[in-house]
């Protein structure tokens, strides 16, 4: 499973918000749906230049950076962006993902707008910084501060409470507030009053005796779900022959139903299950029953972890 990438203090998080906060609303941008990134960086003075980044260009950088005795802050993957804090730039690679823009601006605004980190003199930003297992504070912060922007602040949270709680719901707020679907169910889960979880699995590969199996790549959860279950031990791999391996749709997406988790202490506690399929990842949405609202209807289905 990947390290937590968006761990920061209580005071860090104030922080943050605040600056997150200052952000849009210099923008004014709070209530405009979906969130107008361009316009957020327009206001904070940063620029974004689409550049192709290669080693070769990285190692000019460096050299640079070497040179003006700054540091070049960077990650062992697939280099998305380059920010250089003293010109406001973030360079970005015309091959981003497109579902991957929005927060990966907003990440590299965070690293101009979050004034403590101008001590760096350019941040090399890739795919373990936006689903990482990065352990530099500066790189949680920014990845806090793209998340508080982009779902701006509690507006969200307000939003997902208007509706029934299911996989669907973070699907559609995906699409109003233009973030990926990623980025959307780690907010929803995370900021949820609801003792729940999202199990983010690797796509499936073929096994001999399972049929596929599916590894762990991240596990969010509720504060609710952290405090009922602060010792909780998600498995590394997933089979059909599992409760929650046997959520992963083999189309699109697999319907609610009721399963079965167990606790550190042995205690057995309902949950609903249901799951959601991409190309990269699969989604297995969990709810406690006993914080279930009356809109979710699931079959009489039981089973066991």
């Amino acid at each position: 499973m990947l390290a937590d990438d968006c761990s920061i203090s209580a005071d860090q998080q104030d922080e943050v918000r605040a600056a997150a906060r200052k952000a849009l609303a210099d923008a004014a941008a709070f209530g405009v749906l979906p969130t107008p990134v361009d316009r957020i960086l327009e206001a904070a003075k940063v620029e974004v230049f689409p550049m192709k980044i290669d080693e070769d260009y990285l190692a000019r950088l460096r050299r640079k950076a070497e040179s003006a005795g700054r540091a070049l802050l960077s990650a062992i993957s697939k280099v998305w962006g380059v920010f250089d804090p003293k010109a406001r730039m973030a360079f970005i690679d015309p091959e981003t993902p497109k579902e991957k823009l929005p927060f990966l601006k907003l990440h590299e605004g965070g690293h101009a707008v979050l004034p403590w980190q101008s001590i760096f003199g350019l941040f090399e930003d890739c795919r373990k910084t936006l689903d990482p297992d990065v352990k530099a504070q500066f790189e949680r912060e920014a990845n806090v501060f793209a998340s508080e922007v982009l779902f701006q602040l509690d507006q969200f949270a307000h939003d997902a409470r208007d509706l029934s709680f299911g996989i669907k719901a973070p699907l559609a707020l995906a699409k109003r507030y233009g973030a990926s679907v990623y980025a959307t169910v780690r907010r929803y889960v995370s900021t949820s009053d609801r003792i729940c979880a999202v199990v983010v699995l690797n796509p499936p590969e073929p096994a001999e005796r399972h049929g596929h199996f599916s590894q762990l790549r991240r596990a969010v959860v509720s504060p609710s779900f952290e405090g009922r279950f602060p010792r909780f031990r998600w498995p590394e791999v997933y089979t059909p022959d599992d409760p929650i391996g046997a959520l992963v749709p083999y189309g699109r997406m697999t319907a609610a139903r009721t399963l079965v988790l167990t606790d550190t202490d042995g205690g057995r506690h309902p949950f609903v299950g249901e799951a959601f399929k991409t190309p990269h990842q699969t989604f297995v949405l969990l709810l406690a029953e006993a914080t279930i609202g009356r809109k979710l209807i699931v079959p009489l289905q039981r089973l066991a972890i």
